[in-house]
């Protein structure tokens, strides 16, 4: 592993001429960059992964300069000889918004291992569960909604594993009624035990380029309800209940019925549990290995 050095502010300016000091000290046969932008003239095979295009569809994140360089790195991706896209709806938004060439894309699904994994005695469910940021496209404001339309006071409270808690707005206003509680995963210990005590991962996102707390959840038995949108459908692949991202109302009845309906919630887990098998960290790292070779290929 190549290790790249540069100061820490200004770094998406100075990513370039790092990159091309670096790498005239050392070996290099394919470059992965897995984030940020890819710099011009590195000389080399390089691979890029582009997790989805949300800050050309969403104000997300909302502030104008992080949103600026997030938008500059999605256009840089063009410069890459090939690009991993981590889902089918990842690599299609590329190439729609981006402007990557289709015949550079190559999805290869992301995945969950260890620690995520079923309880050895599962027990009583006792809350509902969102984990990610709070970005406009996130849409848990749709949580709150549900949370203060009728009969939902028979649902647990919400626990939202996120990085710190708005101070205005509906989620606030949940937080201060105690329906909502936040708190930080420290480690992925944590948040497995998060997802094991929840009747339900809750994902109403507008666009997710792929969806990893509900790959997270699957393998920790816990059902995942989601929004109809963005690569939810594909990761979730008829192992979740997908419902609309602007109908509360069905949200608050799919999470009354995995209370109620025990046959349904057992279907839903022993569904979700197949598919995670089928997304493993193991299983990327072998299609990243075509990616490399590919990327090569196309350069020589």
């Amino acid at each position: 592993m190549v290790e790249l050095r540069r100061p820490r502010r200004a770094a998406f300016l100075l990513d370039a001429p790092a990159w091309r000091w670096t790498l005239r000290r050392h070996r290099v046969d394919v470059l992965h960059i897995p984030a940020w932008g890819v710099p011009p003239g590195l000389g080399l095979p390089v691979v890029a992964t582009g997790y989805d295009a949300t800050p050309l569809r969403f104000l997300s994140p909302p502030q104008w300069w992080p949103r600026r360089r997030m938008v500059m790195a999605l256009r840089s991706l063009r410069r890459a000889t090939a690009v991993h896209a981590i889902s089918a709806h990842a690599g299609a938004e590329l190439a729609a918004l981006a402007g990557v060439a289709d015949s550079r894309i190559h999805v290869v699904h992301l995945g969950a291992g260890a620690p995520f994994a079923p309880a050895p005695r599962p027990g009583v469910p006792a809350h509902l569960l969102f984990v990610g940021g709070l970005d406009p496209h996130k849409n848990v404001a749709l949580l709150a909604t549900m949370l203060g339309l009728p009969g939902s006071d028979r649902l647990p409270p919400l626990v939202v594993a996120g990085p710190a808690p708005p101070s205005s707005g509906p989620l606030a206003a949940a937080i201060a009624g105690g329906r909502v509680r936040f708190t930080v995963a420290r480690s992925d210990g944590e948040l497995a035990e998060l997802y094991r005590a929840a009747v339900a991962v809750l994902l109403p996102s507008r666009n997710e380029g792929f969806g990893l707390p509900a790959v997270e959840a699957m393998a920790c038995g816990c059902p995942v309800i989601a929004a109809a949108a963005g690569a939810l459908p594909e990761v979730c692949a008829g192992a979740a209940v997908l419902l609309s991202p602007d109908d509360a109302a069905a949200w608050r009845d799919a999470a009354l019925r995995l209370l109620a309906d025990g046959e349904h919630r057992r279907a839903l887990i022993s569904a979700g549990l197949a598919r995670a098998g089928e997304l493993t960290w193991e299983r990327t790292a072998r299609g990243l290995v075509e990616v490399y070779r590919a990327a090569m290929r196309d350069l020589s």
